[in-house]
């Protein structure tokens, strides 16, 4: 019996010492778990500086990371990353909502984005995503394109919807407005509109314009909308007004691709993302 007593009671050490170690190091797996489960998107284990469990719910806080692009990896951080529902509405196959904000590059002053997603482990996995933007810096886009964004600056504002279950192609919808007084971008950015503008006294002006270089340019006011019809596509909007130029830029584009995985696949061909295979 004194035997058996004292295995149980190495065993009861064995698992207090596993829990106290998992507790520890609880930010640490967390941030590996996440990482694991990105598709690649990010670029190492994501830093969490603390986890607090509130009744139910979790919150996590100074949250860091990078994510993969095709220009290198771009830092960024998130103030905080919290449950609004229990989280054993997971056990009981009900969604659950978490709320975060401050999430941006690392190094912004702005304010962040900030918004609600629902998880919802059921038969099929799902996910929906509302963020909104107020105040955010054109500045804060440049790692996206830095040769052409270089000294571009201005307010954004605006919103996001994403949404997907299981395997079906997912709803995607961002809509971006810089207001008046506008801002700058670089007078050689517009050469990227070239190609799919018609021949036109609107394409002149932008060649005229785009044949500048790195000059800064003022715009008055800009738009950019993007949707997803149905899997295989997406199609995108944008508006610029240059008064110094007379030029009311008006672009539609549709950008087709052969997978499922649109949203992605688009995603990696504007260099915002570089996911390994």
């Amino acid at each position: 019996m004194r035997c058996f007593l004292m295995i149980v009671a190495i065993l009861a050490i064995i698992v207090l010492a596993g829990g106290w170690w998992v507790w520890g190091n609880l930010p640490e797996i967390a941030g590996w778990w996440i990482e694991q489960n990105s598709r690649g998107v990010l670029d190492g284990p994501v830093e969490i500086g603390d986890i607090q469990w509130v009744g139910s719910g979790v919150r996590l806080e100074k949250i860091a990371g990078k994510l993969r692009t095709r220009q290198g990896p771009v830092p960024f951080v998130a103030h905080s990353v919290a449950s609004v529902d229990p989280l054993t509405f997971f056990y009981k196959k009900k969604p659950v909502r978490f709320s975060f904000e401050g999430l941006k590059p690392e190094g912004s002053d702005s304010p962040g984005v900030y918004g609600e997603f629902v998880v919802h482990f059921a038969n099929e996995f799902s996910l929906d995503l509302a963020a909104e933007m107020d105040k955010i810096a054109l500045e804060d886009l440049r790692w996206i394109d830095p040769a052409n964004l270089a000294g571009a600056s201005g307010a954004l504002k605006g919103s996001l919807r994403y949404s997907q279950m299981g395997n079906e192609p997912p709803h995607f919808e961002v809509n971006l407005d810089s207001p008046e007084p506008g801002g700058f971008l670089q007078a050689k950015f517009f050469d990227l509109f070239l190609p799919y503008l018609p021949a036109s006294s609107q394409k002149q002006r932008v060649e005229q314009l785009a044949s500048t270089g790195e000059r800064l340019v003022k715009f008055k006011v800009a738009r950019l909308t993007a949707s997803m019809p149905d899997a295989h596509r997406m199609k995108i909007f944008l508006r610029i007004l240059i008064l110094d130029y007379n030029l009311d830029l008006k672009l539609n584009v549709e950008v087709r691709t052969d997978s499922e995985d649109a949203f992605l696949k688009i995603a990696q061909w504007m260099g915002v993302v570089e996911v390994q295979s």
